[in-house]
């Protein structure tokens, strides 16, 4: 028998043509998911780092915050004739490039968020701290045969015997450093020229890289102060932070005393806002009262005037004789700080951004330009101002 011929039957070209068109769109969608998810996994990446910096930094501050004060609690700091300082000094929203504290410098390298944009009302407070090392400080004595600290003019201190040198400059430098009494509530920065082991004596200049302290009592050496005992003098240590827009983008930077220049921390930080609380020492049980606190019609500390804010519900501080001297003694009264971080991703999502459209803003106020934020906000209560701060008055106690 013959075996009979299978017949044998290829794809027609509108078969081929159908099956290339579906496995095209197949490909296309896959492809397009594929670089959604790694879209997302990018991004979601981004937004792990922003939060991980978040934590660093915050962590960061929290630690300077708790050591702020180390040696002086929140006494004045004098730093030159003019320039009073605290432990913790928070300015809000500076213009660094020209409306400066007395001892911020003006910085062309500074800029606020850009003007015009969404983030023009993102602007940051610029926060400063000091502290004092512990390591080295040398305990001050009365000078042989007086009461008090210091001979008989304005550079010579007495300590107690065989103070440690770590302070001892090289020749023709100065040591930054602060002597201070907690229990006087005083604070004096000087330039320390040389440490004397064999007299228990050193020399310094009052003063610092800002100028020299002439006024009482810092720049007195007759000021009754020097009388007190628990003096110690410690180097000047501290933290500066600001967030800077210079290049249209922010950073947290960060500065040392007496350094030159600033550094970038991280990219991550969008904003830092500061608040502090205030104990009323003349109801100390009482709940802190915030500073700023809209709720309460309170401003910033720095923003305070009689007519404004109060020191106290009642004496010892309801009568300031001006402005300045209110700051003085709400900043002296500072029990705790809260600091808000806004954390962004580096990179915004493009495809959340409808282009030619005005920029909305979502519930918190934060633009919708692509950009994931996340508000870090955290609280400190400095160990070392309820030690060495202003206390409520004892009952039967003066002020």
């Amino acid at each position: 028998m013959k075996r009979m011929a299978s017949p044998r039957r290829g794809f027609t070209l509108l078969e081929m043509t159908v099956s290339a068109a579906i496995g095209a769109i197949v490909l296309t969608l896959t492809l397009g998911g594929v670089i959604q998810l790694q879209r997302r996994s990018l991004f979601e990446e981004q937004t792990m780092m922003a939060q991980v910096t978040g934590r660093v930094v915050k962590d960061l501050l929290a630690t300077d915050l708790q050591r702020a004060g180390l040696g002086m609690g929140n006494a004045p700091i004098t730093f030159a004739d003019g320039d009073l300082r605290y432990a913790i000094q928070v300015w809000t929203e500076p213009d660094l490039t020209a409306d400066t504290p007395p001892y911020f410098a003006a910085d062309p390298g500074f800029a606020l968020p850009p003007a015009g944009t969404p983030y023009a009302g993102m602007r940051s407070d610029a926060l400063q701290l000091y502290w004092g090392d512990t390591r080295s400080m040398i305990v001050m004595d009365a000078c042989t045969g007086k009461t008090v600290i210091r001979e008989g003019n304005s550079f010579t201190f007495c300590t107690t015997a065989n103070p440690p040198l770590d302070m001892d400059p090289a020749s023709g430098q100065t040591t930054p450093a602060i002597i201070a009494n907690p229990r006087g509530s005083v604070a004096c920065h000087l330039e320390i020229s040389n440490v004397m082991a064999a007299s228990g004596k050193l020399n310094a200049n009052p003063g610092s890289a800002i100028g020299n302290t002439g006024t009482p009592p810092c720049g007195d050496p007759d000021d009754a102060i020097w009388e007190d005992s628990g003096w110690v003098t410690l180097r000047t240590q501290g933290a500066a932070y600001r967030v800077n827009w210079a290049g249209g983008l922010p950073a947290l930077e960060y500065r040392a005393p007496g350094a030159a220049t600033w550094v970038v921390m991280s990219r991550d930080v969008e904003r830092m806002k500061v608040r502090q609380a205030v104990i009323d020492l003349a109801a100390p049980q009482s709940a802190y009262r915030w500073f700023p606190d809209a709720a309460a019609g309170r401003p910033e500390i720095d923003r305070c005037t009689r007519v404004t804010c109060t020191a106290d519900s009642g004496p010892p501080g309801n009568n300031p004789g001006s402005d300045d001297e209110l700051r003085r003694l709400l900043q002296q009264r500072v029990r705790e700080v809260e600091v808000s971080l806004v954390i962004r991703t580096r990179r915004a999502d493009v495809t959340m951004v409808n282009p030619g459209e005005p920029v909305a803003f979502d519930e918190e106020g934060f633009p919708v330009d692509g950009f994931k934020r996340r508000t870090l906000t955290f609280r400190v209560t400095p160990r070392n101002f309820a030690a060495g701060g202003l206390q409520a008055p004892q009952a039967g106690a003066g002020t």
